[in-house]
């Protein structure tokens, strides 16, 4: 029911239009939270009598507007990805959404954790202010709705007053008094009053600059966190596409009226799309013999004799030029033969610690050795970048 529209501060409204319970389009003008007050009077010789009724607007569901401040983002596997969407009521009063939200997941091994937060109460659900101007405001940077639609709008709030964002300011709220009848004397209402100060692009609202029958709705945000997943082939990377889902609290016109869902779609601004950045390390073994004084490492064709040391260098690049390789631990073991030259591992050019009894840090026993590239952290060979590990060991 709404245009889906980029987070921004000029934000339109669509115009407010619901299915009455005759079938047909019925332009919402009057808040809900507001009471519809009614006193008839009888005169008769000698006297009067007056009777009165009240009548409580509900809110009418109308979908939520949407929009998120990123729509894709690219992470690693197992990292998050943390997008903030901000929610506007477009409802004639006050409504609880609640959001919950699914992926779609492209070359992953298995669905992303996404956590659903609300930024101010840490739930699922958010509760928007919502009302209809009443009147024409008469007092500049002020608003004019219906007595008691003002629940659930506070000092500091967002709102959005006919495609514009407002705060409200401290103090800014006088409530207003319902139509009331005491006898035969009926006191019509005094409408609320909501002093705002403009955000942003958004105009000073002159004197008659906010007409009655505008839509005023609170503005909140919150957060959609997305833990990736890892991806199913190296060097190929995943997605998970993510919808988000509104539901509101409040029903639809006329008998039988249900809640309302807006669901982002495919192609849609609000639609987001986390890139698994998939890695794809290669490894490389090399050896030189350091005793016969040979400088350059070799694959192929090295000879060595009893007694002489031999230096082994291990490189792992990770070949792709955007994700960076998390987690990463080599393994190798001394080779048959041979016997390990204590304190001679280097990560990087740098000394290991050996592992216990002066053994090879990297051996399967000592749960192997986490490398990364260089100023990288802990187990993290970044994109395009290598770590280099080299040890010694002795001909027997």
């Amino acid at each position: 029911m709404k245009n889906i529209m980029k987070k921004g501060m000029m934000a339109l409204s669509a115009s407010l239009l619901f299915l009455a319970a005759s079938g047909t389009a019925h332009a919402v003008i009057t808040a809900g939270g507001s009471t519809i007050h009614n006193a008839a009077t009888l005169t008769f010789t000698g006297g009067s009598v007056t009777a009165s009724v009240n009548v409580g607007v509900n809110t009418i569901a109308s979908a939520p507007n949407i929009t998120v401040d990123l729509t894709a983002q690219s992470v690693n596997g197992g990292e998050n990805a943390t997008y903030t969407y901000t929610i506007t009521n477009t409802a004639n009063g006050a409504d609880t959404l609640s959001f919950t939200a699914s992926s779609a997941d492209a070359n992953v091994n298995g669905v992303p954790g996404i956590n659903v937060n609300n930024t101010a109460s840490n739930t699922t659900s958010l509760t928007l202010g919502g009302s209809i101007t009443s009147q024409a405001n008469t007092v500049a940077n002020t608003i004019v709705i219906p007595a008691g639609s003002e629940v659930n709008f506070a000092p500091g709030d967002t709102i959005n007053v006919g495609g514009n964002l407002y705060t409200i300011d401290a103090g800014g709220i006088t409530p207003g008094t319902i139509a009331s009848t005491v006898g035969n004397t009926t006191t019509p209402e005094t409408p609320t009053t909501i002093a705002v100060t403009p955000v942003g692009a958004s105009p000073a609202i002159a004197v008659g600059g906010v007409a009655a029958g505008t839509q005023v709705g609170e503005v909140q945000t919150f957060t959609v966190v997305i833990t990736a997943s890892t991806p199913t082939t190296p060097g190929i990377n995943g997605t998970h596409t993510v919808n988000l889902t509104g539901n509101t609290t409040a029903v639809t016109q006329g008998p039988g009226g249900t809640t309302v869902s807006y669901t982002t779609s495919a192609g849609a601004l609000n639609e987001t799309v986390t890139t698994v950045l998939s890695s794809n390390v290669g490894l490389v073994k090399e050896v030189r013999n350091v005793t016969q004084g040979v400088t350059t490492f070799a694959a192929t064709g090295v000879t060595a004799q009893s007694g002489d040391t031999l230096e082994y260098r291990l490189t792992a690049t990770e070949l792709t030029t955007t994700a960076n390789a998390l987690s990463s631990v080599m393994t190798d073991e001394v080779p048959v033969f041979t016997t390990y030259v204590p304190n001679s591992t280097k990560l990087n050019g740098n000394p290991v610690v050996d592992g216990p009894l002066s053994t090879l840090p990297l051996t399967s026993a000592n749960g192997g050795l986490s490398v990364n590239s260089p100023g990288a952290p802990a187990g993290t060979i970044n994109a395009g970048t290598s770590a280099v590990v080299t040890f010694q060991v002795t001909v027997d």
